[in-house]
């Protein structure tokens, strides 16, 4: 293995750390932990990154036009299984409604 591969995958390495570190240490959003949505561009097309208490993504034009059309199925699709404060399901919620 070269020392440039070498390198690479040390700094790889430690990105890697630090992401599981910042995962782990992540609040969950009802304790206030912090979500930020960033303006950037990828091979100059514009995009969103989304970053908070989880793994951050990015979505592009086309991805982000299908949801904005597609929003109401969304929400309907998060009462649907939308959770309790404690992590369980809401006893009101029931699958068979679909």
């Amino acid at each position: 293995m070269s020392a440039s591969d070498e390198q690479e995958m040390l700094k790889r390495l430690r990105e890697l750390e630090e992401e599981n570190a910042r995962l782990r240490n992540a609040r969950s959003p009802e304790t206030g932990a912090t979500l930020s949505v960033t303006e950037g561009d990828y091979k100059g097309h514009p995009t969103l990154t989304f970053e908070g208490p989880f793994r951050s993504f990015t979505l592009g034009l086309k991805k982000l036009t299908v949801i904005k059309e597609l929003w109401p199925q969304v929400e309907a699709f998060l009462d649907r299984h939308a959770t309790a404060p404690s992590g369980k399901k809401r006893p009101d919620d029931s699958d068979d409604k679909l």
